[in-house]
């Protein structure tokens, strides 16, 4: 499918002024310690967000495309570890997941962390598939990157899959990405994030850079917003998640925009 097909008329006419970089000019590993941060919004506004951006970023491109498909295999424990300590405010977490990324036919396991400063470090490792059992090297990387949990007590949990457009600023010190057409599967349960786009900024440090500066210039506020959590909450009720709710009803406002 062509990225035309995939968003409207007036979002691919607003990522025409940007220049392309290759993915594979992009250094390997970069940003693999950073601080993330996310605004939410409607896909509609993203134009707007874009404006007067196009000499301080560049799109990514990859194999010739500038709207990539990622999918995400994430793994808990059969009582949702990660997602209870995510819910009850732990400051060190982990989460683990297959992530696979079609466009360059590439997949990785990867264990993502979040510390109590804030940062988020990802270690992974390249993988010829998605398969579970995990197999006997996989399970060596998780045990050794990640502690007070057994290896062997992960099993499957929430499958995500998205859209990504990717952006780089000049100097290479930020990123930024747009994150849409969310959908996510558990078991025979689906649900999706409507039209709302998740915007993520990775810094090494916090700093007030163009998107940042043209986000507050619009009033667009952060938001802790898990994709992993908010589809672990819309797809099984039944889990305690009131830490998620406010997330969930700025979710549910955005969706409600597309109607009106």
């Amino acid at each position: 499918m062509n990225d035309s097909a995939l968003i409207s008329s007036e979002l691919m006419a607003a990522l025409q002024g940007f220049e392309r970089v290759p993915l594979e000019d992009l250094l390997e590993g970069a940003q693999m310690d950073r601080v993330d941060r996310k605004f939410p919004f409607h896909i509609s506004q993203v134009p707007q967000v874009l404006k007067a951006l196009e000499g301080d970023y560049k799109i990514v491109k990859a194999a010739g495309s500038v709207i990539s498909p990622y999918d995400s295999l994430y793994f808990d424990t059969a009582d949702y570890l990660f997602f209870r300590k995510h819910h009850s405010g732990f400051l060190n977490r982990d989460k683990i997941r297959y992530r696979s990324y079609p466009r360059t036919h590439t997949t990785f396991l990867e264990v993502k962390r979040k510390s109590n400063k804030g940062r988020t470090a990802k270690s992974r490792i390249l993988c010829a598939d998605l398969n579970f059992p995990l197999k006997m090297e996989r399970m060596e990387f998780l045990s050794e990157n990640i502690t007070n949990i057994d290896p062997k007590s992960l099993v499957p949990s929430v499958f995500i899959k998205y859209h990504r457009i990717a952006f780089i600023a000049e100097d290479g010190d930020e990123r930024f990405s747009l994150d849409f057409n969310i959908r996510a599967k558990l078991d025979d349960k689906e649900t999706d994030f409507g039209s709302a786009v998740i915007l993520e900024v990775k810094q090494d440090h916090k700093f007030t850079s163009p998107i940042i500066a043209r986000l507050r210039e619009l009033r667009m506020g952060e938001a802790s917003m898990s994709k992993y959590c908010l589809a672990l909450t819309m797809l099984k009720p039944s889990l305690k998640s009131n830490r998620f709710k406010m997330a969930l009803r700025r979710l549910e406002k955005i969706i409600h925009e597309e109607n009106h």
